[in-house]
């Protein structure tokens, strides 16, 4: 006969393996939760510029541009309470209805600092894939420190490149 709580009982060690199973098993289900990549939406809108000068172009941005710049990114983090985190990232830049209108050096000057300006643009973008990325690894802990942080490399790029300036977006 056999003792029923001795470590040879055949019902003890079902228990036990069945313990060892749960616990492998919550903590892949977890480790999968974490090293999940976020989603990621991008959304990009532009506003119409269609003046033929430099000045033109120049007052229609200044006028029409968001929040008083030539483009904005906006950038949104979201998590579940079983991390499932998503980020959706906005993108406003001009948009010139008529470039062939242009004359051809001022068409070029344009064309490099919108192609500066889009991407300038995309390392806000980045910012928040990062902190999205850094809150799935952290297990959904801290998110909004994280978020902060990475919302504070949106001000130092900006401070730190004039707004894209050094990146080559000027005009004309």
């Amino acid at each position: 006969m056999t003792n029923p709580t001795s470590s040879t009982s055949p019902m003890l060690r079902a228990s036990r393996y069945l313990a060892l199973f749960l616990a492998i098993a919550l903590s892949c289900a977890v480790a999968d939760a974490a090293s999940a990549k976020p989603s990621v939406k991008e959304k990009w809108a532009g506003y119409r510029v269609d003046g033929t000068t430099a000045n033109q172009i120049l007052a229609q941005m200044k006028q029409r541009g968001p929040n008083g710049y030539w483009a904005y990114t906006n950038w949104y983090v979201r998590w579940t309470g079983s991390c499932k985190v998503s980020v959706e990232i906005s993108y406003t830049v001009p948009k010139h209805v008529n470039e062939a209108a242009l004359p051809a050096n001022l068409r070029a000057r344009w064309q490099a600092m919108y192609n500066a300006l889009v991407a300038h643009e995309r390392k806000h973008g980045q910012h928040g894939i990062n902190a999205a990325n850094e809150i799935a690894a952290a297990g959904c802990k801290n998110g909004d420190a994280i978020i902060k942080k990475w919302a504070n490399a949106d001000k130092t790029l900006d401070q730190r490149t004039t707004h894209g300036k050094t990146e080559g977006v000027v005009f004309p």
